[in-house]
């Protein structure tokens, strides 16, 4: 049954409420490539220590700080001290291009920065950087306590204090009321792409923690779970479904970092007992064509959680059978958080997304005729569906309807007992390893090319990876598509680059001058032949 959801609680700022039960002497984060392990009471000292140092360098309320380091105690510390001091969290790509960094430190104006050494180096010369008054910077050594040389670290060329990680947490913290929380912005996050170009997601503490107490509701993590934290904590499901959860219920959290094999989830499941996993589809499709785990013990697995893409059916089922353990899958969105999931202790259905979840209203509505069914595009609303998106100009611009729905693009059937499963998506949004690609700002760059005057970008399935983004260009001269490639590459996240292209002479358009995508894939499969 599920629980009481007391929305009165959602006008709370959302650190405040994660950090309620985190006064023991619990081990509360353990980072697997370190070794490094971090008790509650010794992280949320960091915490306040953060959101002090913070407090007294702010100029205005909600400023923003961005995040450009990977899952890792400075993460959550920065990320919670950040919300308790009423400032804005910009997470950003670690691994992301100067190009995509510029573009959004442009529009979001940050006024602080939290990077690695060698992140800032590169942060630094970026011109939108210049809005920047504070550089928090990690030590090599990526400890909460680890120093960095500031004498040798890089200055921009505008006035920066640049500050290592450890002074900044040496003033002692002081306590005061946590800042507002309620529809003040909690986060600025890079969107799926479906509405075009990536846009920075206005969500708020309500949006945020609502979405909690939602997920809380049908599946619950308890201080007797130690969770692996492989999503990036900066993406949506990483945040809300992992490293929220876990410090909210009291539980020890496993970071890991990256490139991750199969042998590192095995490797991790067996050294840290983990109860509960949340994975990708593409980590578990290795798994899946790896067949044998003989020599690993993986009995402690309860649960494992698939987000981010779709998960097909007999590699859920492959999987179940070889770690002993349900498989479920999930649904949400940059946009509106977790929307569907199966409750805890129901019978697993590989194909579905589960149901619901409490105070979401859903609607499966007929692309052509604009009819309400059991088949459909998802439609949905409630408490966790962002206010909109940061304009250009600043102001937020809605992403629903005059009634309040969000039109997600993906489209779904329903079961005669409310199960809901994924059939296809109106967007022609790219599902690389679990991360999302927006075909319109890989052509956007083409475009941008010398060479190319025409472009377009789709997914093509690939057995590994779900999706891959291949290219088809139309060349104004002649041109190495190796260099074109490479053009990308140099201004997009490692993810995002192009795995595939091609020159023709056209790119096939309808009347409205939309790329025929059908076309193009047809192009594709007679190429691989």
């Amino acid at each position: 049954m599920s629980k009481l959801i007391a929305a009165a609680q959602w006008t709370r700022n959302l650190s405040d409420s994660v950090w309620t039960a985190s006064l023991s002497d619990r081990t509360a984060l353990v980072e697997h490539g370190t070794g490094r392990a971090y008790k509650y009471a010794e992280l949320r000292d960091a915490v306040h220590r953060f959101a002090a140092a913070l407090v007294r360098r702010v100029h205005t309320p909600c400023e923003v700080v961005a995040l450009v380091c990977n899952n890792s105690a400075e993460f959550v510390v920065a990320y919670h001290g950040t919300l308790l001091a009423g400032g804005v969290v910009l997470p950003l790509e670690p691994s992301g291009s100067v190009h995509e960094w510029q573009h959004v430190l442009a529009r979001c104006a940050a006024r602080h920065v939290v990077a690695d050494t060698a992140t800032w180096e590169r942060l630094a010369a970026v011109p939108a950087a210049a809005s920047l008054r504070t550089a928090i910077v990690l030590g090599e050594t990526g400890a909460p306590q680890g120093r960095a040389n500031v004498d040798v670290l890089p200055r921009p060329r505008h006035h920066v204090d640049v500050v290592p990680w450890s002074r900044w947490l040496s003033e002692p913290p002081t306590e005061h009321e946590p800042a507002p929380g309620d529809t003040n912005t909690a986060l600025l996050v890079a969107s799926s792409g479906s509405l075009g170009t990536p846009k920075q997601i206005v969500l708020s503490h309500r949006n945020l923690l609502s979405n909690l107490d939602q997920i809380d509701a049908v599946h619950h993590l308890t201080k007797r779970d130690v969770v692996l934290g492989l999503t990036p904590f900066r993406h949506i499901y990483g945040m809300q479904m992992a490293m929220n959860p876990s410090l909210r219920a009291g539980g020890k959290l496993v970071t890991v970092s990256g490139p991750f094999t199969v042998d590192h989830l095995l490797e991790v499941v067996e050294a840290h007992r983990i109860t509960v996993a949340y994975l990708v589809p593409s980590v578990l499709t290795e798994l899946a064509m790896r067949g044998d785990i003989a020599g690993r013990d993986v009995s402690s697995l309860r649960l494992v959680y698939s987000g981010a893409a779709p998960l097909p059916e007999n590699v859920a089922q492959t999987c179940a059978r070889m770690l002993g353990a349900p498989i479920v899958q999930g649904y949400g969105m940059t946009e509106a958080g977790c929307t569907f999931a199966p409750p805890d202790g129901a019978e697993p259905v590989p194909s579905s997304i589960g149901m619901a979840l409490p105070h979401t209203g859903i609607r499966l509505v007929d692309p052509e005729s604009g009819q309400d069914g059991e088949s459909g595009e998802i439609w949905v609303r409630g408490p966790q569906v962002s206010p909109g998106f940061l304009d250009e100009d600043g102001s937020v611009r809605p992403l629903t309807d005059d009634e309040g729905w969000l039109h997600t693009g993906d489209v779904a059937r329903r079961s005669a007992d409310g199960r809901v499963t994924i059939t296809g998506r109106l967007k022609q949004l790219i599902k690389y390893k679990g991360h999302q690609v927006a075909p319109a700002e890989l052509e956007e760059i083409l475009l941008s090319h010398w060479a190319i005057s025409d472009a377009a970008v789709l997914g093509v399935p690939d057995e590994l990876a779900g999706e891959i983004p291949a290219a088809f260009v139309v060349p104004a001269v002649p041109v190495d598509l190796a260099e074109v490639t490479a053009y990308v590459a140099n201004r997009v996240a490692p993810y995002k680059k192009i795995r595939w292209i091609k020159a023709i002479d056209a790119i096939p358009r309808s009347a409205t001058g939309k790329a025929q995508v059908r076309q193009l894939k047809d192009q594709w499969s007679e190429a691989q032949s």
